[in-house]
């Protein structure tokens, strides 16, 4: 895998820079060498809506959706209030939120290789914490917070809750530190903070530019043009082994897929 990092940084004192440099190298060990990989070329892709659709949660309500996270003694985090599991966030009427729709096989958008999705370490949280690239797309990785921070970027095994392969750590020990990151492979990566170990966030890097996250409702709207035929649509969310797929007709450049999960089927964590 490819990557590129760009670190943006702060003044920090030596001592809480050593403290969080030791930190991240001993959670983490050597980063592996990179390799290689030319990304496919983008094309303009017309931005407009093409793919609607909605997912629903059945079963019942995950126990651990709305507990309160223990943070311990550490004012720097308990003084921004309760800070509630984030895996789970489900509207009333059973929508699921941060559930990646994505089409098989599509292209890079030109348009959107341009824009750079912004991430923030902000009250001990990963905000936001699903994020949808394509491949080639730069990151901003930001600590918003009075407290030291580092981003631990793990490529997520798919099927798994927690496994995967460390890939970077990135250590800011200070508010206003950031890192410009970009990916150029396709796939489910982590984010966590070693120092606060709640803090957990997703990056999707899909093949092109024809994914989108679902919103706290569960509906969502791909805002990206598709030519009439026939495409696999998938829908992963973190909580789930599985991935679901469906077969789907775009005609006269519109088409729905809609999904439904079952709790019996997740990690439940």
């Amino acid at each position: 895998m490819t990557y590129m990092t760009q670190s943006i940084s702060s003044k920090v004192p030596l001592v809480a820079f050593a403290m969080i440099v030791l930190h991240t190298v001993t959670a983490c060990g050597k980063v592996p060498e990179a390799s290689q990989t030319s990304l496919s070329p983008a094309i303009d892709i017309a931005e407009k809506q093409s793919l609607t659709g909605k997912v629903t949660l059945t079963g019942g309500k995950p126990a651990s959706m709305g507990k309160v996270i223990d943070v311990g003694q550490n004012p720097l985090c308990s003084g921004h209030g309760a800070i509630i599991n984030p895996s789970w966030k489900i509207s009333e009427e059973g929508g699921l939120a941060d559930v990646v729709i994505s089409v098989r096989q599509t292209a890079r958008s030109a348009s959107a290789a341009k824009v750079s999705p912004f991430i923030d370490q902000k009250n001990c949280e990963f905000q936001p914490f699903m994020t949808v690239v394509q491949p080639g797309q730069t990151l901003r990785l930001h600590n918003g917070d009075m407290t030291f921070h580092n981003i631990r970027i793990v490529r997520h095994q798919e099927g798994s809750s927690r496994a995967g392969e460390n890939l970077l750590n990135l250590a800011q020990p200070a508010r206003g530190d950031e890192n410009l990151h970009s990916f150029d492979q396709p796939g489910i990566y982590r984010l966590e903070c070693d120092v606060h170990r709640w803090m957990r966030a997703w990056v999707y890097v899909h093949d092109g530019v024809h994914a989108v996250a679902t919103s706290k409702d569960g509906v969502y709207v791909l805002n990206h043009g598709l030519a009439d035929g026939v495409y696999e649509v998938s829908a992963w969310h973190p909580m789930f082994s599985q991935t679901l797929t469906q077969t789907v007709t775009i005609q006269n450049g519109q088409g729905r897929a809609d999904f439904f999960f079952d709790l019996k089927n997740s990690f439940n964590l």
